[in-house]
């Protein structure tokens, strides 16, 4: 009996040895892997502390990107921007400055809308070797002269303004083919406007003019639009583009012609497509005229014709010569005070000196021989001065940056002896410093 207690105790404490061995065998496995957990966290948190840091950079950096881009756009709203590609082929974003700058002609001289012709009839103010007549669209009020094939000129133009403006809407009918070589507007000189006119075709021209051409699809079905100059019968300028201004689908546009002295701005829309500054010579532009070249079948349609007479060019004389005079400045008689009438080729020039803020000028004061000439010479002064306040309580223009003089009557550029001559006299001089 005592050997079986033996042998029972043995087996329970051997039972108990392998329980306690196995438990802690499986102690220490445990252990193991919660270290093993542990390490694991551990790298894991400084991952993550490391990723934190690295992404809340990020984000800053991100922050500050945006920021400085808002500000950007916020300082560059009034910019147009422009997607290019670099050598690589790569898209990248150019910012491109413009300046949408016609200024219509307030002075005018001639417009026709067709309201006092009939619906049928080719108008009785307009000349033609051809054939048209004034329709109208649909349910559209607005009158139209179509155009056939041929050359046209209304009889009311008889000048063209050294400095004017013309403008008309222009229309084409949807059957208009490629083929098809468009229509031109030619500002030009006739000796004798009965006949003379007829001289400017698809393949001809007189001996001095101006010629835009506008076709409202090219070979690759948007719009084209040419330029060509003529002194003396000699071609002085071609040139040709693309415009998306006017074309089958946008087969209605306003055309702008500005000329400035020589200078011709052409726009389509608000859209400048030519800028010619030796566009004129020294003739006596008299005329316009149109003249077209298609299909039988297809028209073109004018209408709201104007001319007028517009300001004179403020920027380039001064910009680019130095120098700009004028006697459209206009003051009270024997006064400083400058007449409302004047307010605008003032806010010209503000705007002029404003944009261009590293320009300096003269204002130099003249006037014509009435009253003494001392008198004269204070007043000139007097009347530079003011203008120089215009502008400086207009514009954020610094007073140091114009130079007041006066010369009164002592620099006449004609004769003082009648009004006219004394109306030229008394002017402004504005010369770059």
């Amino acid at each position: 009996m005592k050997k079986f207690l033996i042998i029972l105790v043995l087996a329970v404490f051997g039972n108990i040895s392998s329980v306690h061995a196995q438990f802690w065998k499986k102690l220490g496995k445990r252990a193991a892997e919660a270290a093993k957990e542990t390490v694991t966290q551990k790298v894991e948190n400084k991952t993550a502390e490391k990723t934190g840091n690295v992404m809340d950079t990020i984000l800053s950096s991100d922050k500050k990107i945006k920021k400085l881009g808002k500000h950007k756009r916020r300082k560059n709203k009034a910019k147009k921007s422009s997607k290019s590609n670099d050598n690589n082929g790569n898209s990248s974003e150019n910012t491109v400055n413009s300046n949408k700058d016609f200024v219509a002609g307030t002075k005018i001289i001639y417009s026709d809308t067709f309201k006092n012709d009939a619906i049928g009839d080719f108008p009785i103010t307009w000349n033609t070797n051809s054939s048209g007549q004034v329709v109208t669209f649909g349910n559209d009020n607005t009158r139209w002269l179509q155009l056939d094939l041929g050359q046209y000129t209304p009889d009311g133009i008889t000048e063209i303004p050294k400095n004017c403006t013309f403008e008309f809407d222009l229309s084409v009918s949807n059957n208009f083919d490629w083929y098809s070589d468009g229509i031109w507007v030619n500002i030009i000189e006739v000796k004798d406007k009965r006949k003379d006119f007829t001289k400017w075709t698809r393949f001809g021209w007189g001996a001095n003019g101006v010629r835009l051409r506008l076709k409202p699809k090219n070979f690759n079905y948007v719009g084209e639009t040419s330029i060509t100059t003529y002194l003396n019968s000699e071609k002085i300028i071609e040139n040709s583009k693309n415009t998306k201004q006017f074309t089958i689908k946008n087969n209605t546009v306003h055309v702008s012609l500005w000329r400035q002295k020589t200078r011709l701005r052409v726009y389509l829309n608000s859209e400048k497509v030519w800028d010619i500054p030796r566009a004129f010579g020294t003739v006596n532009y008299n005329a316009i005229t149109f003249n077209t070249a298609g299909k039988e079948a297809e028209h073109f349609f004018v209408s709201n014709l104007r001319l007028a007479v517009a300001g004179k060019d403020m920027r380039h004389p001064l910009l680019e010569t130095g120098r700009f005079e004028t006697n459209e400045i206009l003051f009270d008689v024997n006064k400083a005070t400058i007449k409302p009438s004047s307010f605008k080729i003032l806010d010209d020039l503000g705007k002029v000196l404003q944009d261009n803020p590293e320009v300096n000028i003269k204002i130099i004061g003249h006037t014509d021989s009435d009253g003494t000439a001392a008198s004269n010479l204070i007043l000139s002064k007097k009347r530079a001065q003011a203008i120089k306040e215009y502008l400086s309580d207009n514009f954020p223009i610094a007073g140091k940056r114009m130079l007041v003089i006066g010369k009164g009557e002592s620099e006449p550029i004609t004769s003082n002896t009648t009004a006219a001559g004394k109306a030229k006299n008394r002017r402004v001089e504005f010369i770059k410093i």
